[in-house]
């Protein structure tokens, strides 16, 4: 199990005339310092909210989710389904990127992956193509780099900031970097290993599995076809042990145990280690996520509900779908309808369809 998504991603401006008026205005700084913007849905329109529950921009845009729902700003910018296509909004609720793409994601480095004719390509803040849609494979810029594959079958590599080849394809798979290192897989021997932001091999491929890295460590598959983590340096930090191994966040990481430790066929539950390996949280859940604003999402017997460190329950797993916290809410899902629930797992915003 790789603890990465495939990263072959779901998702130019349509003339010159229009591209010239997008790129006349003004576009918003990054968000990274700015406060959120939550989506809410009435009747089935979608407007933002802010952390004071007022309403920033009015419900009026069409609620057609997709891969990027829940929307989110990136850069001053959110992604948003249109019935034409993909287009982006600001923080007003502009549409200022035309929606002409078949799927596109968030903003990282001021590029964003878009889809158009079947090929993955990137814009700027602006909407202009500035790398040309030529890959059936792409990731988000991180490091000044990013992991594309030309054709099927052929290698990845990773492209700079104006689409030319920072590091040759060689790789049978290429994950985006974190924290200074990307997960790649050789084709030799199937093998996963890191390379360094110059694109030199900093830990020899040699775990049959891996992760990202996250504070520090990533998950590997080390002795027993089981996973533990390593460093930086490609020292095991944790031994093996856990039946999969997600990343750390906030000090934390879930991780799987089997149901019965004499048969590994019986199922798994998760819980929660610490960076010694030694669980603070009990295996108890069917499926866990990492840890945002000192909660986390699980799932049990097909519902989701939040926890907190200490591994009670915030939010009893009521929902039929949930999103981690983003500062002091959480959006949730029951039934068609939507919902946000606070830190103490209370509505904050009442279920709305």
């Amino acid at each position: 199990m790789t603890n990465q998504p495939n990263h072959l991603l779901l998702w130019l401006l349509a003339a010159a005339l229009l591209a010239g008026a997008v790129g006349c205005r003004t576009l918003g700084p990054p968000d990274a310092d700015r406060e959120p913007l939550y989506p809410v849905v009435d009747r089935q329109k979608i407007g933002f909210i802010n952390p004071q529950h007022h309403t920033v921009i009015a419900p009026s845009l069409p609620f057609t989710p997709g891969e990027n729902w829940p929307y989110h700003f990136s850069e001053g910018l959110a992604a948003v389904n249109f019935p034409e296509g993909v287009g982006y909004i600001d923080r007003s609720g502009r549409t200022v990127i035309e929606p002409r793409f078949e799927a596109a994601r968030d903003f990282s480095e001021e590029r964003a992956v878009v889809k158009m004719g079947g090929r993955y390509g990137y814009i700027n803040r602006r909407g202009k193509m500035v790398i040309d849609p030529r890959f059936v494979g792409a990731g988000s810029f991180h490091d000044g780099m990013a992991p594309v594959q030309e054709k099927p079958g052929e290698a990845w590599g990773y492209i700079d900031r104006n689409g030319d080849w920072a590091v040759e394809p060689s790789f049978l798979k290429a994950e985006e970097f974190s924290e200074g290192y990307a997960l790649v897989q050789t084709s030799e021997h199937r093998e996963w290993g890191y390379i360094n932001t110059r694109g030199a091999t900093a830990i020899e491929p040699q775990f049959p599995d891996a992760g990202s890295f996250s504070e520090g460590l990533a998950a590997a598959e080390l002795e027993f076809q089981q996973f533990g983590y390593i460093n930086t340096h490609g020292h095991i930090y944790i031994e093996s042990g856990y039946l999969e191994a997600g990343i750390f966040s906030e000090g934390k990481a879930a991780v799987a145990m089997p149901v019965n430790p004499r048969d590994l066929e019986k199922g798994r539950e998760y819980g929660y280690i610490d960076r010694r390996g030694s669980f603070i949280i009990d295996p108890a859940f069917d499926q866990a996520y990492p840890f945002s604003s000192q909660r986390a999402r699980v799932k049990v017997d097909g519902k989701y509900g939040f926890i907190d460190e200490r591994g009670q329950w915030v939010a009893e797993p009521i929902f039929d779908r949930a999103w981690d916290y983003r500062g002091d809410m959480a959006l949730v899902q029951l039934g068609k309808n939507y919902a946000y629930i606070d830190r103490n797992g209370i509505f904050a915003v009442e279920p709305m369809r």
